[in-house]
């Protein structure tokens, strides 16, 4: 069992699941969580770190949620997945309502409610001075909060780093971004653009293409990995269980090519699932990578 940190949102999404992909003019039928919209555990760092949690493995997530019932509810949620919120800082102003509108093949929009202007500041997270019992195996740094550049040149493992990362000035590993968040410069040579913004410690650069696969990149090689089969119910977890399972495979000593097998294995078991945070998955589902191999 290994210690992680993830450092990112925790937020309570509303899904919506559509009988038909939403078109211009046309109508379809919704059904929700409970038959009342009800809200469940989302967030980058919860749909990472509930899955790492599944895998066996203690993990504290670093985010910053808003001081009303709406936060309150979330990291009750966040406690009873298991996950240690010591780190979530409380923020001004309240709760946003995120709905997931979820197409027939597991495929969602993100629709943020009433989300027009931006969120106050986050205060920053608690330093790594203030937690002196924790230091973290590793670290996957999904949204780069005031602070969190502290805690990923504390990491005594691997440090991924969901990317681009506006105003993040920390270490990284391994670099993980989607194609659809990157420009044709960028995926031309991602390395090479990661590497410019992030400095010379980073060692690979992998780019996700959702049921196309991923790449990984490290400036003189490619490697691609093709996810196994799914039956894709609900992609919204996926994009963060994939990092997480990278991180796990990497923590425990994988090379570059079987870390991608295991992320993409975790990234496919994730979307036959119904949720975002992954807090129904069976036992065994996420399994850890073998320490050693």
């Amino acid at each position: 069992m290994a210690e992680f940190l993830v450092i990112g949102a925790l937020a309570l999404d509303r899904p919506v699941w559509l009988s038909a992909p939403i078109q211009r003019g046309g109508r379809v039928i919704g059904r929700t969580l409970g038959g009342r919209l009800e809200p469940r555990l989302g967030g980058g760092a919860a749909n990472a770190g509930v899955a790492l949690r599944k895998a066996g493995h203690r993990v504290a997530v670093a985010s910053a949620v808003a001081a009303d019932a709406g936060g309150d509810d979330v990291l009750a949620r966040a406690r009873e997945a298991g996950l240690d919120v010591d780190l979530v800082v409380r923020r001004a102003g309240e709760s946003r309502m995120t709905l997931l509108l979820i197409d027939p093949d597991g495929e969602r929009v993100v629709m943020g409610l009433d989300a027009a202007s931006p969120l106050p500041a986050p205060p920053p997270l608690p330093t790594p001075d203030q937690r002196s019992d924790l230091t973290p195996e590793g670290v996957y740094v999904r949204t780069p909060y005031p602070g969190a550049a502290a805690w990923a040149a504390r990491s005594a493992g691997p440090v991924v780093l969901h990317w681009p990362a506006p105003g993040y000035d920390g270490p990284a590993d391994v670099v993980v971004c989607s194609a659809d968040d990157l420009g044709p410069d960028i995926l031309a040579a991602p390395f090479e653009a990661a590497q410019a913004a992030l400095g010379p410690r980073l060692s690979w650069v992998v780019v996700t293409y959702g049921a196309d696969g991923a790449r990984a990149h490290d400036g003189r090689n490619e490697l691609f990995v093709a996810p196994p089969p799914a039956r894709a119910l609900d992609s919204t977890g996926a994009g963060d269980v994939f990092p997480a399972g990278l991180l796990d495979a990497l923590r425990a000593g994988a090379a570059m090519e079987a870390a991608l097998a295991h992320a993409s294995a975790w990234g496919a078991a994730t979307v036959e699932l119904a949720s975002s945070a992954p807090v129904d998955a069976p036992a065994g589902l996420y399994r850890p990578y073998p320490t050693g191999d």
